[in-house]
């Protein structure tokens, strides 16, 4: 279900794919709405070397005629049917790339909803990210051991990490608890190298009940597999 400016939103983007259609090059209208309200609109322009779509079309409109009023929502419609269609991969990606909350219309089988383009383009390249803190997530139950100083390193494969800030996540019901942290090495040794001193940095009494916690993440590791000895220490309490 959506909002009644939504809906106004759709109206406009039918009635400009519909108005404007051609059968051939101009098939597919947008209509972005902003956050002063105003209605921007944007026609496909097909061509074989790849033409612009109508979410491009509008953005370029946009950025022609009210750069500094932000986009809020974005529907795409289908001329020769008048039905509102999800953007395409370039388009979401592009959306993307502008903000990651823009509210993209689609039809669902339960009818239209309105949902951020981040949730329509999962594992997007996100350039944001590049320089962001990398994200290290523990499980809860070590929130106290990171806090009290006696967990000071985490254990993982196929996860890697490098030296720099870092933020330390603890997943719960309630939400995600987060700690300021900087990288401060990386190692990587065989499981059959990891040692006591390896046991006691990572918070647990000897080798043997850091083997049993390894078992439990990542079942089925073999002596020979290579892991990685990632080192930490709390900026933030």
């Amino acid at each position: 279900m959506i909002t009644s400016d939504e809906r106004g939103l759709v109206h406009a983007a039918i009635e400009h794919a519909t108005r404007w259609d051609d059968g051939a090059d101009h098939t597919v209208a947008a209509a972005l709405r902003t956050a002063s309200g105003a209605t921007v609109l944007g026609l496909n322009s097909y061509h074989f070397l790849g033409g612009p779509c109508g979410e491009v079309s509008a953005l370029a409109n946009h950025a022609a005629s009210r750069p500094d009023d932000q986009i809020k929502t974005v529907v795409a419609a289908y001329g020769p049917t008048g039905q509102v269609i999800a953007p395409c991969g370039k388009c979401r990606q592009v959306l993307f790339d502008l903000d990651s909350a823009i509210e993209c219309v689609i039809r669902t089988e339960n009818g239209l909803v309105a949902m951020p383009v981040r949730d329509l383009l999962p594992f997007a390249y996100d350039w944001r990210g590049l320089e962001a803190p990398q994200r290290i997530h523990l499980w809860e139950g070590y929130e106290s051991k990171v806090r009290g100083g006696s967990k000071q390193q985490t254990i993982r494969v196929d996860d890697p990490f490098r030296p720099g800030p870092a933020e330390l996540v603890f997943e719960k019901e309630s939400g995600e608890t987060v700690l300021a942290a900087e990288v401060t090495a990386v190692r990587t040794v065989t499981l059959a190298e990891l040692d006591n001193s390896d046991a006691q940095r990572d918070g647990f009494a000897d080798h043997a009940e850091l083997r049993r916690a390894l078992d439990r993440h990542y079942p089925g590791l073999a002596q020979a597999d290579e892991v990685d000895v990632v080192s930490f220490a709390v900026t933030e309490v």
